[in-house]
């Protein structure tokens, strides 16, 4: 009786209720106790497979109702910047082919596990996808300065050894880029004016945005606003690791309509970066008349 109320979220006294109803429905006892335990009678003996077969097959109808509304939803589990600066600004086109789809988007830094976490799709970086996962690599691990336009100085050439006079700003998650950058460039032991440094890339983007200084960023994030002129690249040095950025998933979720629908989008938005030249290190960030005078290759 207990576990049958653990089961049905109500108290004992309501499953005797409703044995009792029951008995005196059918008009014999289904139950007997015997000391402390409860055993079935003849009679309950004979009803038990009739009503174990009808709950089962209750349950195959709700499974298989549940399963079709599986197939309409889309359960992704990203980077909070992956998320907010590349995904967010091309869902419209995704959400306008497949209105039917359910979306469902979670953002943290944490790692996922398919075996235990109910989601599709998961965002990784790394030079491959993990053992045991599928994946596909949307771009490569790239990075840039960026500031607002106007920020700096106009006049001469401003190369890299300036950057002492300016705020470098930071991710958190990403502290060792501007330090990559600038050995690239060949000034690695450069001290700043100041350093600003927030929780993720994002944040840094929009205080470049802002104008609290010059942030580091993955040049997938920022191509838009280059490309609009909101940030400019004073320098077309860009450093780069081995690593890319992947959505990764199992091979046991990847079989839903939904989920299929969503990777062919996603490999013809790979595609159209590949047309603008997003994916490339030598591809175009902005426009000729941004740019502030250094050209590093």
């Amino acid at each position: 009786m207990r576990k049958a109320a653990i089961e049905l979220c109500v108290t004992p006294g309501a499953v005797s209720q409703q044995v009792k109803l029951l008995e005196d429905t059918v008009g014999v006892a289904l139950l007997r106790r015997k000391g402390r335990s409860i055993e079935l009678t003849d009679a309950g003996q004979v009803l038990r497979p009739a009503l174990s077969q009808a709950f089962q097959m209750m349950e195959l109808t709700v499974n298989t109702i549940a399963r079709r509304s599986w197939h309409k939803t889309l359960k992704l589990f990203l980077l909070p910047t992956l998320t907010e600066r590349w995904l967010m600004p091309r869902l419209i086109r995704f959400h306008e082919a497949h209105p039917e789809i359910d979306i469902q988007i979670m953002t943290s830094f944490r790692p996922i596990h398919f075996e235990d976490d109910d989601v599709d799709v998961a965002s990784f970086i790394g030079e491959e996808p993990p053992a045991g996962l599928d994946g596909i690599r949307l771009f490569d691990d790239e990075f840039l300065p960026v500031c607002r336009p106007g920020l700096l100085r106009k006049e001469g050439t401003f190369m890299p050894h300036d950057l002492a006079n300016e705020t470098l700003l930071y991710s958190m998650r990403r502290m060792d880029d501007w330090q990559r950058w600038l050995e690239c460039a060949g000034v690695g032991d450069l001290q700043p004016k100041g350093r600003l440094s927030f929780g993720n890339s994002s944040l840094a983007i929009q205080a470049a945005v802002d104008g609290l200084g010059i942030a580091i960023v993955q040049r997938a994030y920022v191509a838009e606003l280059l490309r609009t002129g909101t940030l400019v690249a004073p320098f077309d040095l860009t450093a780069r690791t081995d690593s890319g950025y992947y959505l990764v998933w199992s091979g046991r979720r990847n079989s839903s309509p939904a989920f299929k629908a969503f990777f062919e989008w996603v490999v013809n938005e790979i595609e159209n970066m590949k047309l603008d030249g997003l994916n490339r290190l030598d591809g175009p960030l902005d426009a000729p008349e941004d740019r502030i005078g250094m050209s590093v290759q």
